[in-house]
């Protein structure tokens, strides 16, 4: 699919919508959080707050909601975790379109990493050791704990938390100050916090990786290669800006991984083509993405799958259908039922209009894979193009089902409603994708539109959405509080 990149309200509308009174979606469920939700954090109350901080970040960055990077992500991050101790809930990664390379991890196991960081990483063990760090981050605690000393010193809004931490993923030193005068500290103490986590999950991220399979020597090379280009930057890299990296954390890095023997760990064919996809779409230019690629095709041993897939990416984008056509098929002859070559291939179908091919091939890998965002996404998007709405529908309401927090779902789902004429289903869906950006005025306002579009004799539908109204408003209240 091609849809990818979403961008939300900024940073202003964020502390906005935190202090002005709003309205939300669904949450009968939701505990009370308390009055001072950073007083003492709990488990369970860092997983509500994650939940929360996940869709305000979704709501104020440039996330990238691509299914298969997503899968991709998850899968790394999820092979990790679970070798992993002291994991208190489960862990959801995601992205942010920013050529910079960084990562951060917020309360709840909620862990999000630039596409510059996949762009930079020589391998795929670099890219897992970032990973490992942030997951070690939230295991040891050190960002509940952190909010939970700051606010001893003077207390935290939840407005003033998110929009420092999200200030920091945009300009580093800008949303460490933020950050700190949010909570009244000093920058010295800070600062020595925030080095002795650094090395704690340095530590732990390690061990996490050997544990995962991964490549320990990755680790002090990745911390050796952005040393080596920030000297030749104006400023450092926002990696070292929210990681402060001395020397004796590079030397304690290696260090440590020489305690393990060094063997050649090779890199997976979804690292390769998901780093190809990210360079191909989020790192170059359309234009400069072809060059590139017909430029690495060139090189000695760089007529790689991955090279090919990045060219077909860029071919495709451009508008090259025929040519970018016969380098997928081309993959997919080795490879009939990967996804990566299968998604590019149902978007260049779709745009020569042959949907009936289009829908025949995802019927096929649906029944092999149902429920794979991947597969359902393309297939759903497919109907949606072609006129056929309530496969659209059902297929999206079976996905959801799974995956409740998916937003391109959400999307295409109010897309196929529309165009089926249910105008009351279109507006709740609509309502539903804006309570995932944390936009609760336009939920609030989207139920009320469904509602007027409900005939007289649906009293069980009205009775169903004013429910869900009030349960909006009771999630706002609770969160207004915090």
């Amino acid at each position: 699919m091609t849809f990818t990149v979403v961008t939300k309200p900024t940073l202003l509308c964020l502390i906005v919508a935190l202090t002005l009174p709003l309205s939300g979606q669904t949450k009968a469920d939701l505990p009370d959080l308390g009055g001072n939700a950073f007083s003492t954090i709990s488990t369970e109350k860092e997983k509500q707050l994650g939940d929360v901080m996940a869709r305000e970040t979704r709501g104020s960055l440039p996330m990238v909601y691509d299914p298969l990077l997503d899968e991709y992500i998850n899968a790394i991050g999820n092979r990790l975790v679970s070798r992993a101790n002291d994991v208190k809930f489960p862990f959801k990664f995601h992205w942010v379109n920013d050529k910079n390379i960084n990562a951060f991890a917020t309360l709840g196991g909620n862990i999000t990493s630039h596409t510059g960081t996949l762009a930079i990483a020589d391998s795929e063990s670099e890219f897992a050791s970032v990973m490992a760090h942030e997951i070690a981050h939230v295991t040891q605690r050190h960002i509940a704990r952190f909010f939970e000393a700051r606010n001893q010193q003077a207390p935290i809004t939840l407005a003033g938390m998110l929009g420092a931490i999200i200030l920091a993923t945009v300009n580093p030193e800008a949303g460490m100050a933020a950050l700190m005068a949010t909570q009244g500290a000093s920058a010295q103490s800070a600062i020595n916090f925030t080095r002795g986590n650094e090395q704690e999950a340095d530590r732990i991220g390690m061990t996490i990786m050997v544990e995962a399979g991964f490549d320990p020597y990755a680790v002090p090379n990745f911390f050796r290669k952005l040393t080596e280009q920030s000297r030749f930057l104006n400023q450092q890299l926002s990696f070292l800006q929210t990681h402060p990296l001395s020397q004796s954390r590079v030397s304690d890095t290696r260090l440590r991984a020489e305690q393990f023997p060094q063997r050649f760990i090779p890199d997976s064919q979804d690292f390769t083509l998901s780093k190809a996809r990210v360079l191909a779409r989020y790192h170059y230019d359309k234009a400069d993405a072809e060059i590139v690629f017909r430029k690495k095709l060139t090189e000695p041993s760089g007529n790689t799958k991955a090279n090919q897939y990045g060219l077909a990416i860029a071919l495709l984008d451009n508008g090259s259908l025929d040519p970018a056509r016969k380098l997928i098929e081309k993959l997919l002859e080795t490879d009939e039922h990967n996804l990566y070559y299968m998604d590019v291939y149902t978007d260049i179908l779709l745009g020569q209009k042959e949907y009936q091919r289009c829908l025949e091939l995802l019927e096929q890998q649906y029944l092999l894979r149902p429920n794979n965002q991947v597969v359902t996404l393309n297939y759903a998007n497919v109907a949606l193009v072609s006129g056929a709405h309530r496969l659209a529908i059902h297929l999206l309401k079976s996905l959801l089902f799974y995956k409740s927090d998916n937003v391109l779902a959400y999307g295409l789902l109010a897309d196929a409603y529309k165009a089926a004429g249910d105008m009351a289903k279109f507006y709740e869906a609509r309502a539903d994708l804006n309570y995932q950006y944390a936009n609760y005025p336009r939920a609030i306002d989207d139920i009320n539109e469904a509602l007027n579009h409900l005939k007289t004799e649906e009293k069980l539908e009205n009775r169903r959405l004013e429910a869900k109204k009030r349960q909006l408003q009771t999630e706002f209240d609770r969160l207004r509080r915090m």
